[in-house]
């Protein structure tokens, strides 16, 4: 079952507390401060985590990095000696607690090796402690499929712990083809937009939009079109297939307009809420700006 009664906030509170600031506090360890009821999904297990993270930040201050893997939270809170990680996956969220400097090496280690510890990385220049191992590579899908994949898990990535995470907050980014360069096309996912939560649009500026052509369009998954030739797809966060069905509109879109694989692909202007520095390593597409040397 999901349980989010005071107890298990207070809980949750205690050990977070306790885990980042007590001398004799286990380290390395998973513990357990939420299950999710088999079957959640991501709205449910969002808003079954709320009370939760809103408690453990009443009690301990708010992180020092952001951010999700495709399978739940990559929340840090790091002083000079630990790290406090929120992670978790579809069954459960969990606390650790590590010793800080070999975490951030660790993570730069998994990275290096082709390895994702985590999804996406919103920094806000909350409180607390950089040690200076950021990854600052980047290396696109080998594959379609794979590109497809990876853009939906950040999607829905986004839509389960954004809302927690950044309250209000939109985020999201531009996509150019270097065999098409200069054509924009813009993913986001915008809460504020409700049953619309997930967003994609492109300018199709190739031809008059003749019945034919419109077909094609719609073929390819996208819904409505605009005076200025603006193409749309929205698709509610409810839907659980929202953020795949989404991913696959954009890499349709994309290899009908010609391009060959996801090295040809780069992301722009990754951004959420335009405030702080949204890092985007598992997009499944090269980036612009890349992360600077930081290490």
């Amino acid at each position: 079952m999901t349980h989010t009664t005071e107890t298990v906030r207070r809980d949750a509170a205690d050990l977070a507390e306790g885990l980042l600031t007590h001398d004799d506090a286990e380290l390395d360890r998973p513990f357990t401060v939420l299950t999710h009821e088999e079957g959640s999904g991501l709205v449910e297990r969002r808003e079954a985590l709320r009370p939760v993270y809103e408690a453990i930040v009443a009690r301990i201050g708010q992180p020092t990095l952001l951010g999700g893997t495709t399978h739940g939270p990559s929340v840090r809170w790091s002083n000079a000696e630990r790290t406090l990680l929120l992670s978790g996956d579809h069954s459960e969220a969990t606390l650790s607690v590590h010793q800080a400097k070999a975490f951030a090496q660790d993570e730069w280690s998994a990275f290096d090796s082709g390895r994702l510890p985590y999804t996406w990385q919103l920094d806000r220049h909350g409180p607390g402690e950089d040690h200076g191992w950021t990854f600052n590579g980047h290396a696109a899908a080998e594959g379609w499929a794979a590109c497809e994949e990876r853009l939906a898990g950040m999607l829905a990535s986004w839509a389960e712990h954004m809302p927690i995470q950044a309250p209000g907050d939109w985020a999201g980014f531009k996509l150019w083809a270097s065999r098409d360069w200069g054509r924009t096309l813009i993913v986001a996912y915008e809460p504020a937009e409700k049953n619309r939560e997930f967003h994609a649009a492109v300018q199709d500026r190739d031809h008059e939009q003749a019945p034919e052509c419109a077909a094609e369009m719609r073929a390819r998954g996208w819904q409505d079109v605009d005076e200025h030739r603006w193409w749309r797809t929205t698709l509610p966060e409810t839907d659980p297939m929202a953020a795949a069905t989404l991913a696959r509109l954009i890499v349709t879109d994309l290899q009908a307009r010609g391009t060959v694989s996801p090295h040809a692909v780069t992301a722009w202007d990754i951004s959420a809420g335009d405030d702080g520095d949204l890092w985007a390593p598992g997009i499944g597409v090269d980036v612009h700006p890349r992360r600077g040397e930081h290490f």
